[in-house]
């Protein structure tokens, strides 16, 4: 009879374990994978920058019938390294408002190249068609300058923060994010006190406690693996529609790499749980040629 209810808790402790490691696991991936320096480093390694430039010059060029503003106007002044100063500002901003709670000052750096060139063009123009540079004139340009500046903001905010901000999705998932250290204390917690709990339970045959903690382990790995191996498998994250290049790239992008760790992580595991289990049956082997 002690035998069963012995098997009987160690059994419900050890699914319990398995989530409480499935779950540490998770933490741990997102705590050290969703981070500015992850995401710009992110956007490196994507070349996002460089894809960014090449939609705005598809933008610009595709403007120029209802303008007449050529797109080297604007591409001879947004280089890679504006673009790469816009967007990453933009990623620390929406990481820092995770992190406060509150909204983050989002101002375009001015490009006086740019500023220059939109301004010799107009003057140009006027000059050689006899167009007065009165009121309406400076307003004209103004407002070029200001809707470039626009157009801009909306490709180099890859994590779409503006709109996540206004909807007000940004603070929410910032209580989450910040929860996310208690969370993982809890989860480390519970778990290494239902393994004392296998202890005391299995105290009369402590080699329990390295088969059932193993089998747990093998659970979460298994758990975590499948789904993994399945998503990176068929390049399930292709399937999302987004019409933005650069944003497709940088969310395909974050959800391959952070499935590819988490994959990494079942996998730990998965091996650890083997090896528990593996000491387990060696022990008892030899606990019977002793006998």
């Amino acid at each position: 009879m002690k035998k069963l209810s012995t098997y009987l808790v160690s059994l419900v402790i050890a699914v319990v374990l398995v989530f409480m490691m499935i779950a540490t696991a998770l933490i741990v991936v997102v705590r050290t994978n969703v981070t500015a320096e992850k995401s710009i480093h992110l956007s490196e390694d994507m070349n996002i920058y460089s894809s960014i430039k090449g939609e705005l010059e598809k933008y610009f060029s595709g403007q120029y019938n209802t303008t007449g503003i050529p797109a080297d106007i604007y591409m001879n002044a947004f280089d890679e390294n504006y673009i790469r100063t816009v967007t990453d500002s933009y990623t620390n901003a929406l990481f820092t408002s995770l992190q406060s709670g509150r909204k983050t000052s989002t101002e375009i750096p001015q490009n006086e190249n740019f500023e220059t060139n939109i301004k010799n063009f107009f003057s140009e123009y006027a000059d050689s068609n006899g167009y007065e540079k009165d009121e309406v004139y400076d307003k004209k340009v103004s407002a070029t300058i200001d809707n470039a500046y626009k157009v801009i903001e909306n490709y180099c905010d890859i994590y779409k923060y503006s709109t996540l901000q206004e909807h007000g999705v940004v603070s929410k998932v910032s209580r989450i994010y910040n929860s996310l250290g208690k969370l993982m204390t809890v989860c480390i917690g519970v778990s290494v006190f239902l393994v004392v709990i296998l202890i005391l339970v299995n105290i009369k045959g402590i080699s329990g406690v390295l088969y059932w903690t193993g089998v747990s382990a093998l659970i979460a790995g298994l758990f975590g693996t499948v789904p993994c191996a399945y998503l990176l498998g068929t390049n399930y994250f292709d399937s999302f529609v987004i019409k933005q290049a650069q944003v497709f790239r940088t969310f395909t992008g974050a959800m391959y790499g952070l499935t590819g760790v988490f994959m990494r992580a079942s996998i730990g595991l998965l091996v650890i749980g083997i090896l528990f289990i593996v000491s387990y049956a060696v022990i008892n082997r030899r606990s019977k040629k002793s006998e």
